[in-house]
């Protein structure tokens, strides 16, 4: 076992050990001391991030350790011992990560990662409530990540949650003996499930009304909460929703083709007793493996808890009908496709055919119609190939969803983009624009961060206003979903009035009226393409061979 994963292991141990204490004063003399269906909680009050005094619980079990016979099992309820107090003064570990580096907060990992972090204002009561998805691509990502913290919107009267959820192997298995059985095997989407259900049982305690919960998310946490109103539709829990960059359904492998890869560099069975197999070896064991098949596990498209085509489920009525708050980024694709080679040819033909893009059934001769290179609004490839993935993968889909969800369900949607365009968002500066990922620091008024990523400077002015705006914007909607964002020129969406999308990042006191006619123009095209996205991939794992 190398350095690191004994590291990770130690960790594990050490945080396990931490949150679990003797017992402490009773909750009539500690009112941070909480009674929870977990058992008792302690938490701590946090004077010095906000103007606001929060009351935090860190890294509480919303569910039963996932390792040994809980691995690729729906989520246990946690074994409540007698005279135990859960010490959660201090996050827990992230769940295992299926990349090398999984982000900020992933350093220790752990099966026994199923933690909630709950944070509210010291005066709560009965206050609305945000649960909040991180995302990751699926296979990383950490509810401790500092850019998720959720206390500046807690500090503006809400109480904000987040958790963390099974990833990769440990989360998305595709196995053939769980689909044979006729079974789930979205574990993540069942962990959602649970830390929602675990709070509408227990968050009275800290302050929150379980019949004002908002659940949403961005990128995969935005997917998610798509694929949780439909899995969940007929009993929510949630009274609204928020998609932050949701992408479209994920394309997928045969079953068994990686799991299989795994258990055979393992020495198990490749066929019956793989899953019994597996779940005798060690995460860290596991996780080594993985990082060196290079094997990929994403959401398994079973029709029992995630289905194809959610337009379409949307149209029938088939997801919950509540108001969502729903948008995309003016340039979401530029990161996915900096490390493609096939975005930097002269023309998009091998790009079309690429697993980046996952949709090579899409028409050439209509796709260079559209995105024409060299042209003004696309000079090279790459400017073309980023467009193509973001109109494809989420333009599209914000569209499809926000326009069914007001035709057909007559719920209120409140549609926006955000264009901010800042060289101090990232090491590329303004070549990668409003990239995919820029909004989450704005929205959770974490604009303070930007001086500690590359290029290392500090939010202007500006940008501060902006998140102040965004952080006002979204409690506003978690507050009364029906009334939205209520700042000025934010306009609930209208299919058939093109200023109802609302443009962020211009205007330091309101949205900018945008055109989602315009914006939107491409959609005909590829809602032609996505009722049959996503496919699986053939046996060699690329759409060309």
């Amino acid at each position: 076992m190398g350095s690191s994963l004994r590291l990770v292991v130690l960790g594990c141990i050490l945080l396990t050990a931490l949150r679990v204490v003797a017992a402490t004063p009773t909750p009539a003399a500690n009112e941070l001391l909480v009674q929870t269906t977990s058992g008792l909680v302690q938490g701590f009050l946090d004077v010095n991030t906000t103007d606001v005094p929060l009351k935090k619980w860190l890294g509480v079990p919303y569910a039963d350790d996932t390792s040994g016979a809980n691995r690729w099992r729906p989520p246990q309820p946690v074994n409540v011992e007698d005279g135990q107090v859960i010490n959660a003064t201090a996050y827990g570990p992230a769940c295992m990560q299926g990349r090398a580096y999984g982000g900020n907060g992933t350093s220790v990992q752990s099966e026994d990662c199923l933690l909630i972090n709950i944070i509210a204002p010291a005066n709560a009561s009965n206050l609305p409530v945000y649960i909040y998805v991180y995302g990751g691509g699926y296979d990383s990502g950490s509810a401790s990540d500092p850019k998720v913290d959720g206390s500046y919107l807690a500090a503006k009267g809400i109480v904000f949650a987040n958790f963390g959820y099974r990833l990769s192997l440990w989360a998305f298995p595709h196995a053939a003996e769980i689909a044979e059985a006729g079974e789930t095997q979205n574990f993540g989407l069942l962990d959602t499930r649970a830390a929602v259900e675990w709070l509408r049982d227990n968050v009275q305690q800290f302050g929150g009304d379980p019949t004002k919960i908002t659940l949403g998310g961005e990128s995969v946490g935005a997917e998610m909460t798509n694929q949780y109103m439909t899995a969940f539709h007929d009993d929510p829990i949630v009274r609204a929703a928020v998609m932050q960059s949701a992408d479209t359904s994920q394309p997928m492998w045969e079953l068994d083709n990686q799991i299989s890869q795994i258990a055979s560099d393992m020495s198990c069975p490749t066929g019956k007793g793989l899953l019994d197999c597996l779940r005798t070896k060690s995460a860290t064991d596991l996780q080594q493996v993985l990082l060196a098949s290079g094997t990929q596990f994403q959401p398994v498209t079973d029709n029992i808890t995630i289905w194809k085509d959610y337009v379409k489920l949307t149209r029938e009525g088939r997801t919950a009908q509540i108001p969502l708050l729903c948008g995309t980024n003016l340039n979401e694709g530029t990161l996915i496709v900096e490390s493609e080679p096939t975005a930097y040819l002269p023309n998009i033909v091998q790009y079309s055919k690429s697993n980046n893009f996952n949709m090579p059934w899409a028409n050439l001769t209509r796709m260079e119609e559209l995105y024409p290179v060299p042209s003004e609004a696309f000079p090279t490839a790459y400017n073309a190939s980023s467009q193509i993935w973001r109109d494809a993968h989420m333009q599209c889909l914000a569209h499809n969803l926000a326009t069914e969800r007001t035709r057909v369900l007559n719920q209120p949607v409140w549609r926006y983009r955000f264009d901010l365009v800042a060289a101090n968002l990232n090491s590329e500066g303004v070549r990668v624009g409003t990239f995919h990922g820029s909004d989450v620091r704005f929205v959770m008024g974490q604009w303070r961060l930007i001086a500690i990523d590359a290029p290392f400077i500090p939010a202007t002015p500006n940008e501060i206003a902006i998140s102040n705006l965004m952080v006002e914007a979204w409690t506003n909607f978690i507050k009364d979903p029906l009334k939205g964002p209520q700042i000025p020129g934010w306009k609930q969406y209208d299919p058939e009035d093109p200023t109802t999308l609302a443009l962020l990042g211009y205007d330091l006191t309101g949205a900018d009226l945008g055109d989602h006619f315009t914006a939107d123009s491409t959609c005909d095209f590829w809602n032609e393409v996505l009722p049959i996205f996503p496919q699986t991939f053939p046996a060699c794992g690329s759409w060309t061979c």
